[in-house]
């Protein structure tokens, strides 16, 4: 067998052209990928979703519910337009940060971001006038919302206890009317298409807490702003 002393022609043969079997690796890897993102174009979302999976269940991924950030998994699996929900809901963290009894609580769930406020601190009891002192806190809210082309559901709700005044019936009118008052005054400081909006009033039949207290019965009382995340508003 010849043998090649150091610095000899030849001696570094092998190691000069180990690089070529690093390269055609990539590309192939490269091919796999464009023949893979080629075949994810023509197909359906389910499908889509279903390729992910598999691909990085094959890789030894482990995917995250709501997309590829774990900051996003709160959103819900699959959920369309999570990612920029999850922002709008840490831009009006940042801006309640200014009132520290704004009465604005933020969550997500299936419907979307949801913007709570409390009828404690927006609503005299029994009326359906805006306190003057929350018109800030709304503004705050609006401000932050107003770019968004998503459909917006104002919703109305109320404790277990009967309203007694000569303004409203019952509490369905009154959780309605309450509604009602949020979703003028969003269309009158804002430039969001009234077709985004729609509203809801559910009484006391949709509580969040027991009305047996009147801690519960706080939280019941109620308007929720809901940011759905359907993707044809989005």
């Amino acid at each position: 067998m010849e043998e090649h002393e150091e610095g000899e022609p030849g001696a570094g043969h092998e190691s000069t052209e180990r690089w070529l079997v690093s390269y055609a690796d990539f590309i192939t890897l490269l091919f796999a990928l464009f023949v893979l993102l080629y075949a994810v174009s023509n197909r359906s979302r389910q499908h889509r979703a279903r390729i992910y999976t598999n691909v990085a269940s094959a890789v030894g991924a482990r995917p995250i519910p709501g997309g590829a950030r774990p900051g996003l998994a709160q959103s819900g699996p699959g959920a369309p337009g999570a990612g920029r929900l999850a922002g709008v809901m840490h831009q009006l963290s940042h801006a309640m940060e200014k009132f520290p009894k704004s009465g604005v609580t933020l969550k997500m769930d299936s419907r979307g971001l949801v913007i709570s406020l409390s009828a404690a601190r927006f609503f005299a009891s029994g009326d359906a006038d805006i306190t003057p002192s929350q018109l800030l806190v709304l503004d705050a809210v609006i401000k932050v919302i107003a770019p968004l082309k998503n459909a917006m559901e104002i919703d109305g709700f109320t404790d277990s206890k009967p309203i007694h005044n000569s303004n409203f019936r019952d509490n369905w009118e009154l959780s309605a009317a309450r509604a009602g008052t949020v979703l003028r005054y969003v269309l009158s400081h804002s430039a969001i298409n009234p077709e985004q909006l729609s509203l809801a009033g559910y009484g006391p039949y949709r509580p969040v807490a027991s009305n047996s207290t009147g801690e519960g019965r706080a939280l019941n009382r109620r308007v929720e702003i809901v940011i759905k995340r359907s993707p044809e508003t989005r």
